[in-house]
């Protein structure tokens, strides 16, 4: 009978053993993704964000709500061709500043401040223009685990300045 209730106690002990290191890679992997979203916030990279979505997912971005991933991505894309066209030589630089990310299953919800710095071609700013200019957001995100990998199926996008 004590060997019974020591083997149970051994699985329950290994079970939240898993458990943790499975959220501590969870975690992990949503900051990665993050990251990896925030260094794709380019005006070229637009095909790196697309593949950390689900094919369904929704964006919010100043008032406006795009429930077709597909066509916020292009209209990102050719927004984001003008700019460049009309701004040869633009470089953008972004970080995340104090990400939360709270999980609960194959379910996270993400928080942080994106800033955006656009670094002005050489033209530009001898024609008067700044150097820099800089746009700060505050993100908010839903990501669920799909076929074990963590996807971006809500983004809130909230320019502050």
């Amino acid at each position: 009978m004590k060997l019974k209730n020591l083997g149970i106690y051994n699985l329950a002990i290994m079970a939240l053993l898993f458990s943790f290191t499975a959220r501590a890679d969870d975690m992990d992997d949503v900051q990665a993704l993050i990251e990896k979203y925030v260094n794709s916030q380019t005006l070229e990279n637009m095909s790196t964000q697309a593949e950390l979505m689900a094919s369904d997912r929704t964006y919010i971005v100043s008032g406006t709500r795009y429930s077709n991933n597909e066509k916020s991505m292009e209209i990102q894309t050719a927004d984001n061709a003008v700019r460049t066209k009309a701004n040869p030589g633009i470089k953008r630089i972004s970080a995340a500043e104090d990400i939360h990310i709270r999980l609960n299953g194959d379910t996270a919800i993400v928080s942080f401040y994106l800033i955006m710095n656009d670094i002005n071609n050489v033209s530009n700013v001898e024609a008067g223009h700044a150097s820099m200019t800089t746009t700060y957001a505050t993100c908010s995100m839903a990501l669920f685990k799909i076929d074990g990998d963590w996807k971006i199926v809500h983004t809130h996008f909230s320019p502050t300045k």
